[in-house]
């Protein structure tokens, strides 16, 4: 049985209970791309008044075509200065971050997965623009993509037994499950992807694990339904306590991995959502920022030193977010209102080498200043040239 991609609705949520410059395709190639709106990001937000704020370093207005649905939103994923983003409005866009245009374009019809990198390459799975002869169920159709735009192959995804995952409604998560492949979740169901001949197999369902690496030991860390943190390793480990979110590891000079984690509470009548480091060893001893105000996170990023970029909802109207800026050694070094207006989408963040991306409402990609503490600060560490996000 056929089952096209234009039949699910995707991922759309509220609140997380969370480069070179590319060549042109002519067929595939943006519209001039109109400057930024300026908007007066920070008015409104009192509760920021005592934090450090940040300008953006560059807009880019993305080429969205607002009269139609925007069913799906992901992105962005840095290989380089490209930036990749997803939307059902536009396919895909690859954007030159650093030189502040899109480079790139990838058609993909009316329903899109989040992007992922792969080896250098972007992965970008959507609803197949040609139909497409299969004997078994169609999932949609991948695209693999260098940062210059150059298609590397074009695929159906297809496979037995996987209709409930065909058929299911919800969130979508896509990461790399070795050098050629992809596992691909959505909702409750999870296929594993053959980037080679695009079979599509009935995988278990569950999430991306965090692996954290300390010498010849690693652990290999997850979230049970009720948020406690499970470490699976030499020794396997447990929290006691309940966590919102596991963002990633961080690595400081000097010092023994830990698991960086977020959670979403309230101090003296005030939402805040407070960011821990958990000793990722099996000691739980463990450190806690200074919190943010807000009452939920709506997107973050983690780099491969610690680094984190959590995109905050400040209060119920849904149109009050920002954006802070954890460093690795804990410093909550800046924030950035988002403009104020109805946010019903997630705001999707990466952090590149030197600046924090972030894809927003839609159709703008604002490059904040990047995140390193300063080196005289304790426990500072600079980042490797790409990071990848978990």
């Amino acid at each position: 049985m056929n089952v096209p991609f234009s039949c699910f609705r995707v991922f759309v949520s509220l609140v997380c209970v969370v480069g070179c410059r590319g060549k042109h395709h002519a067929k595939d190639d943006a519209a001039v791309v109109a400057p930024a709106k300026p908007v007066d990001a920070a008015a409104g937000f009192p509760e920021l008044a005592d934090l450090t704020r940040v300008e953006p370093v560059r807009q880019i207005a993305l080429p969205a075509r607002t009269g139609e649905p925007r069913f799906d939103v992901g992105g962005p994923v840095v290989v380089g200065d490209v930036a990749v983003v997803a939307s059902s409005q536009f396919g895909f866009l690859g954007v030159d971050w650093r030189a502040g245009h899109v480079a790139w374009t990838k058609p993909a019809g009316a329903h899109v997965a989040p992007p992922v990198a792969i080896g250098g390459s972007f992965v970008l799975i959507g609803e197949c623009l040609n139909a497409q002869a299969v004997k078994d169920t169609l999932l949609g159709c991948l695209r693999v993509v260098t940062p210059a735009g150059a298609d590397q192959g074009y695929l159906a995804i297809h496979g037995k037994d996987v209709e409930a995952f065909a058929l299911e409604p919800g969130d979508q998560h896509v990461w790399a499950s070795g050098e050629h492949a992809v596992a691909w979740t959505r909702g409750e169901q999870a296929v594993t992807v053959d980037l080679m001949t695009g079979a599509a197999t009935k995988a278990a369902g569950g999430q991306q694990p965090i692996v954290v690496k300390d010498k010849d030991r690693a652990w290999s860390v997850t979230q049970d339904d009720e948020g406690h943190i499970r470490a699976e390793g030499k020794p396997s480990w447990q929290s006691s306590q309940e966590y919102t979110k596991v963002l990633g590891a961080v690595y400081l000079p000097g010092q023994g991995p830990m698991v960086r984690a977020i959670r979403a509470g309230a101090f003296a009548g005030h939402p805040e959502i407070d960011v821990f480091d958990i000793d990722a060893t099996g000691s739980m001893h463990g450190t806690v920022a200074r919190p943010a105000p807000g009452i939920g996170v709506i997107g973050s990023a983690i780099d491969g030193v610690g680094d984190a970029a959590l995109a905050v909802r400040l209060d119920t109207s849904l149109e009050r977010d920002y954006v802070a800026g954890y460093a690795a050694n804990g410093l909550l070094m800046w924030v950035w209102p988002l403009p104020r207006q109805p946010r019903p989408d997630p705001v999707g963040l990466a952090i590149a080498s030197d600046a924090v991306v972030v894809f927003h409402d839609g159709d703008t990609f604002t490059v904040l200043p990047e995140l390193s503490a300063p080196p005289t600060a304790p426990g500072a560490a600079r980042p490797p040239s790409e990071n990848a996000t978990p």
